[in-house]
């Protein structure tokens, strides 16, 4: 059998060995990604290697994460061996627990089993913590071989000296030899010398000129290598997304429970990017299952902190927690601070730990523990990850801190605490961010101070001073170690003043704007959550709760949702860390048993949504019931949109109930197309007259209201107090326009927006809407359309638009002659008012004091007879109007013509003109192109679909949208 056979089989024996002593690789990552480093070998960007390991994984500090390309690891060790001897070094950095010796020892078996990389002849992986074990001693390269792979005998230079000889060193990190690089060179195999005299000679090549060389490592210890000697710098690449979730199920074993598990650790940024570390994710996947299973709490999110995941670890993952040895652990972990993190025999008996008592340990608690054995049978023993460590030294010296200081006293915990608040700070390389994080745990944890304690003053006006720094950051973590909503209630205050908090009065606005900026970054706040109208399911919502909770505002109309989505949401809603604000479900089969799911959440006393919109479903009265309840118990709820849905007036009935309570706060509900009636809206006038003083929008629209309905509401309601009210096609008639007419005339009417649109009110009841336009009216929005008016109706409207407003002083009314009143948007479609009418109000268009910017005059029975009046108007000197729609009007193309009149004069100010459905041939187009060529500054919109218009027409008025000297960009043309 030759060597290569044997080497192969005897890698395949170790490596079987050491994975069936240890349940480590249950935990190892399917797949590796590896990428081209971007730290320039050159030496630029060595001081980043200094930074804290977590700095190189958690980036919530930042708006956008970039993911870099990944190549497969055979083409990082591929090597044409076209460069110098002295530079044939690859190094492979990788943070704690990334999986360095899990790409090293999946390499190592591909070759040994014949599966990939089998252009390489003698492969050689040595682990610099088994090679510190001969640091005393002095041997040649042969049998230092021959030490690991007794196998291997008849090994001599000519076996060596080929091109495809490699040599892998994993974890250089642990290497306790000195690599002197001055000391003297080794050129023979042959040659007697220390380990660390053959290294540093196969390193710059004076050993095996040929050979290759491939070095694993965290990141700190690559400057031991001389950068001179490299070849190609790589990173290794932790769990993508997918990777993470895989896992998670793979460890967790049921599909709802790990999702639920996933959830929990989406919700926390910083906890999200550290479960790209597979050990870190394994050791959340362990805690999580059982914290969920011993909860049983359905969909109830409850974010657990880092520290949290670690005393569950430490505490729950055996039966019977042996405190001793914990405490033998911590003190361990203190002592080793800043040093590698194998543990051989004399470091554990430093400490007061025994071998067997590490080994028992190691098999009750793999994940704090680990126990390997290599060369000669030799243990040696390593925290389950270096953030362990980390956790067991902040335990020790928090318990000597609080011994230190007499129980309760607050100050003398504060001048230790604030010390290693200092000593982060002073670090620039955040040595002591993860320790640190720890101890704002674990003071939590132990309940020895509270949220409003000096320390967290103190570490809040660190975070300001240093906002820029990446300490800030670090410090920021610490206080929501102990605080999830740590400053987010500052930061909330600011950006609504615009001002420091009182408490905060020394730092410049400046300042609080990169915090408000970090701690959105950092918390993974997003706008909008918008779900696929397409893909739209339960299921699949359930995927995005992490997400829907992080938004402001979740959009999930038409998505196929149903009560099974409801559970879920309410416990986003009821989550304290919700950014939730609005919630639009509107046209999904909710039903009445998803809103009572629905309410569980909604009166949680951590809910904070603002806005909740069931339009369209498929709700009854029942539903109304639950709702009430919510209107009561969830003051911050201000719009409630239950459009579309068949309440009924029993369930106006029961929602009264809640409208009417003093703790209701809301000021929108849109209750339109509910199928309720007279008593219905009694029913609301009632409530609304003991609890009225917030509401400022309201929709009774498309009900069977009726006059009877709408003049006892009225009698109830002061409707003057609303902002905007819509009452379209409820079947009023004039006689309800009195009680309209009073509320504008009040003169603290606050009323701007109005929709009477589809109700029989005629001239008679335009007239009473007329008498109230006068005075203090702030009406700025009237929507009239199909309401019975004629050209007498508009004799009324000429006299509004030009009349005088009492919102002016005296003063200002005598220093002009007139001021109109504040109408803004006047919709008249679908009324009979004829050239006549349209000819009546065209002396209000002109004056000079006017606001009219929007009027729709569509389907309207109008000519080209009023066509001339209508451009003299909207071409006034003094016009403002801007939006004009002459939809559905027999103009035809003389009406254009005379409506282009007034279109080239340069004082027209419209931008946009609708006369879809006109009777216009390809001769209005030549009449407007005209008209655009001399005044080719304002108008960006033409509508003109629904015409007989030729394509050379159409390509006209096209040639003008791409003409930068026109300001027209949209047009709206159907070719007939």
């Amino acid at each position: 059998m030759d060597l290569q056979s044997k080497l192969k089989i005897a890698l395949k024996r170790k490596l079987q060995n050491r994975n069936g002593a240890t349940s480590e690789d249950a935990l190892l990552p399917a797949r590796l990604s590896i990428q081209e480093s971007r730290l320039d070998i050159n030496g630029s960007g060595l001081s980043d290697l200094n930074q804290h390991e977590f700095r190189f994984i958690d980036k919530s500090q930042l708006h956008l994460w970039l993911v870099h390309q990944t190549v497969s690891l055979s083409k990082i060790l591929s090597c044409d061996c076209n460069h110098g001897s002295s530079n044939r070094t690859i190094i492979t950095l990788g943070v704690s627990g990334m999986g360095k010796t899990t790409a090293v020892q999946s390499f190592t078996l591909d070759w040994a089993e014949g599966k990939e990389y089998q252009a390489i002849h003698l492969l050689f992986p040595l682990s610099f913590w088994e090679l510190n074990l001969l640091r005393k001693k002095r041997m040649s390269l042969i049998e230092l071989i021959y030490t690991f792979y007794p196998e291997l005998k008849g090994l001599d230079m000519s076996n060596l000296e080929g091109l495809n000889v490699w040599f892998v060193f994993d974890g250089l990190d642990e290497c306790r030899l000195p690599l002197d690089f001055s000391g003297p060179k080794v050129s023979d195999v042959a040659e007697l010398s220390t380990v660390d005299g053959l290294l540093t000679s196969l390193i710059r090549g004076n050993l095996l000129a040929n050979a290759h060389i491939w070095i694993t490592t965290r990141p700190a210890a690559v400057k031991r290598i001389p950068l001179h000697y490299v070849l190609r710098m790589t990173e290794l690449q932790g769990f993508s997304d997918e990777q993470k979730e895989q896992h998670f199920r793979t460890v967790i074993g049921n599909d709802d429970l790990a999702n639920r598990a996933i959830d929990h650790v989406k919700i926390w940024r910083s906890l999200d990017f550290l479960c790209q570390i597979p050990h870190i994710c394994s050791i959340m996947a362990h805690v999580l299952k059982n914290h969920l299973l011993e909860a049983d709490c359905g969909f109830k999110i409850n974010p657990i902190s880092l520290t949290q995941i670690y005393l569950n670890l430490v505490e729950n993952q055996v039966t019977n927690p042996n405190i001793t040895m914990i405490g033998k652990l911590e003190q361990l972990a203190m002592d080793r601070s800043g040093k590698d993190n194998v543990l051989y025999e004399h470091d554990l008996r430093e400490s007061g730990i025994s071998v067997r008592e590490a080994s028992k340990y190691s098999r009750q608690c793999p994940l704090v523990l680990k126990e390997e054995r290599g060369l000669n049978n030799t243990a040696v023993y390593r925290f389950g990850h270096a953030s362990i460590q980390e956790f067991f030294a902040a335990c020790y010296a928090l318990d000597r801190i609080e011994s230190d200081a007499d129980y309760g006293d607050q100050a003398a915990l504060f001048q230790s605490c604030r010390v290693l608040v200092d000593q982060a700070c002073g670090s620039p390389c955040g040595h002591g961010d993860v320790f640190l994080r720890f101890v704002f745990g674990l003071l939590k944890d132990h309940g020895c101070m509270e949220p409003t304690n000096a320390l967290f003053n103190y570490t809040s006006r660190k975070i300001l001073s240093n906002i820029l720094s990446d300490s800030a950051v670090g410090l920021l973590h610490c206080l929501r170690e102990f605080d999830s909503r740590a400053l987010l209630n500052e930061v909330k205050y600011f950006l609504k003043t615009q001002l420091p908090p009182a408490s905060y009065h020394e730092f410049k606005p400046i300042q609080w704007v990169f915090l408000s900026q970090r701690t959105k970054y950092f918390e993974g706040e997003t706008d909008l959550f918008e779900m696929s109208v397409s893909t739209g399911c339960d299921d699949i919502l359930l995927r995005q709760l992490p997400a829907i909770l992080k938004s402001k505002k979740a959009m999930l109309r038409f998505c196929n949702l149903t009560k099974k989505c409801c559970p879920a949401l309410a416990a986003v809603v009821s989550t304290r860390e919700s950014y939730l604000r609005t919630l639009d479900l509107g046209y999904n089969s909710i039903r009445d048993d998803g809103v009572e799911k629905l309410v569980a959440g909604l009166i949680d006393e951590n809910c904070k949504l603002k806005t909740l919109r069931l339009q369209g479903c498929g709700l009854t009265f029942h539903s109304c019931v639950s709702l009430a309840s919510v209107l009561i118990q969830s003051p911050k709820l201000r719009e409630l949109d239950l459009s579309g849905n068949e309440l009924g007036d029993d369930g106006l009935l029961q929602l009264a109930n809640g409208i009417a309570s003093q703790r209701c706060r809301i000021d929108t509900l849109r209750l339109s197309q509910c199928n309720f009636k007279k008593q219905g809206c009694c029913s609301l006038a009632s409530a609304l007259q003991r609890n009225s003083d917030h509401l400022k929008v309201l929709d009774l629209s498309i009900n069977e209201i009726g006059d009877e309905g709408a003049i006892e509401f009225f009698k109830r309601v002061d409707i003057s107090k609303l902002t905007k009210l819509e009452m379209y096609h409820c079947n009023l008639t004039a006689l309800s326009c009195e009680h309209i007419c009073t509320a504008l005339q009040s003169e603290t009417s606050t009323l701007v927006e109005l929709n009477l649109s589809y109700n029989d009110l005629k001239d008679s009841g335009f007239e009473w809407i007329y008498k109230g336009m006068f005075a203090w009216c702030r009406l700025e929005k009237l929507n009239l359309s199909r309401c019975g008016i004629t050209g007498k109706g508009c004799v009324y409207l000429a006299k509004v638009l030009c009349s005088v407003s009492k919102l002016c002083s005296e003063k200002w009314v005598q220093n002009s002659d007139w001021q109109a009143v504040e109408l803004t948007d006047l919709d008249l479609s679908m009324n009979c008012l004829r050239d006549r009418g349209v000819r009546e109000i065209v002396d209000g268009l002109k004056n000079p004091f006017g606001h009219l910017k929007t009027l729709n005059l569509s389907y309207c029975g109008l000519t080209e007879e009023c066509c001339a009046a209508l451009a003299s108007g909207f071409s006034s000197e003094n016009t403002v109007i801007t939006d004009l729609d002459l939809s559905s009007n027999e103009l035809q193309d003389r009406g254009v013509k005379r409506l282009c009149v007034g279109l080239r004069n340069t004082q027209c100010k419209l931008e946009k003109l609708a006369l879809r459905s006109c009777g216009l041939t390809s001769r209005s187009i030549q009449f407007l192109s005209n008209a655009l060529k001399s005044n080719p500054t304002h108008l960006a919109e033409l509508h003109l679909m629904g015409n007989n218009l030729e394509e050379s027409g159409i390509r006209v008025l096209t040639e003008l949208t791409v003409n930068e000297k026109f300001k027209l960009h949209v047009i709206d043309i159907m070719v007939e």
